[in-house]
């Protein structure tokens, strides 16, 4: 089998209204940020959060574009943390589902929008008491190295060029749209690791 996990509401808890909060306090009193919890999650449309998901900024760009909005005294740091802030640590259990799954013979992918400075950070989630990323994933396919976004056509398609034929892919997105479109390809959905675990007891 072949099992498909999406990163932020899946295998890592996100707060985006916690972000946005986070820095709103770091603006002007008066001002308010150019984002929202629909932008953020749906990756703000035409926005340069979309950009930078789909890997057409760097980190560099969109911490100057987000330092434009903070007081003159916040550091860069400081707004790079509370970018970091809206992904919660993976848990544990969540880590030793993905090994167990390859060890049994499974092929294990990781299908997410995102963006560069939430992937370094969610890396080294990946790298304890001698476990690396490859230790959990076969495959990793992220929007912005590969220039195209859930739940685009082009995103899924690269998925489908590792699985062999016949194979049953299952595919867990908190996102409807996303599982909708994974449906589109056969693949069986379903929204959190619970329903996963349900599934395999």
């Amino acid at each position: 089998m072949v099992f498909v996990f999406d990163l932020g509401g899946v295998l890592s808890d996100i707060d985006v209204q916690g972000f946005i909060l986070r820095l709103q306090r770091l603006m002007p009193d008066g001002s308010r940020a150019e984002l929202d919890a629909d932008a953020l999650q749906t990756g703000g449309g035409d926005s340069f959060l979309h950009d930078y998901e789909l890997g057409y900024l760097t980190s560099e760009e969109v911490l100057q574009r987000l330092h434009s909005l903070c007081r003159p005294e916040v550091t860069f740091e400081q707004i790079r943390q509370v970018w970091l802030s809206e992904l919660a640590p993976i848990q544990e259990h969540r880590k030793l589902l993905l090994q167990q799954l390859r060890k049994q013979g499974h092929t294990v992918c990781l299908l997410s929008n995102t963006n560069d400075m939430h992937w370094q950070y969610i890396e080294q989630m990946f790298c304890y008491d001698g476990y690396t990323l490859a230790d959990h994933f076969d495959h990793v396919f992220l929007s912005f190295r590969l220039h195209a976004y859930k739940p685009e056509k082009q995103i899924f398609d690269e998925v489908c060029k590792i699985i062999p034929p016949r194979q049953h892919v299952v595919y867990i997105d908190d996102a409807e749209r996303n599982r909708k479109a994974g449906e589109a390809y056969g693949w069986q959905t379903m929204a959190s690791v619970y329903d996963l675990l349900l599934t395999l007891d």
